[in-house]
């Protein structure tokens, strides 16, 4: 069974758009993506307080996570609780993965240039 399509901004982000462009040429993704937004109004204060703090620590989601990010909520917000299980560990775990919430998936995601660089170092140095 051949590998699912990348989508185009997750090929943007890590990079395969330059490395095999003639891949890419030809796919269209959304012009304007809209943020995240504000969590559902249904989530309970501990889902909104996570909500909140991966909107700070991941900030290339995008409205279309919004489902994904709801789920990710639901079950870090469990993990307090004495049974959280081995199926509640994979499916939080996959939810994170397909966020680019874990280590590895994030180096996959372009964070733009190092803050330690500075561009004009090259001319001033």
């Amino acid at each position: 069974m051949p590998r699912a399509r990348t989508p185009l901004a997750k090929a943007k982000a890590a990079g395969a758009e330059i490395i095999h462009p003639e891949r890419f040429r030809d796919r269209k993704g959304p012009k304007k993506p809209r943020v995240v937004g504000d969590p559902y109004v249904g989530m309970s204060d501990k889902e909104k307080k996570v909500w909140a703090e991966f909107r700070a620590e991941l900030p290339w989601l995008t409205s279309s996570h919004r489902t994904l990010l709801r789920l990710a909520c639901y079950w870090t917000a469990k993990l307090d609780e004495k049974e959280f299980g081995v199926s509640a560990t994979q499916a939080l775990s996959s939810i994170l993965s397909k966020l680019g919430a874990t280590p590895v998936d994030e180096t996959k995601v372009n964070h733009g240039d190092d803050e330690d660089e500075d561009p004009a170092d090259e001319f001033f140095n």
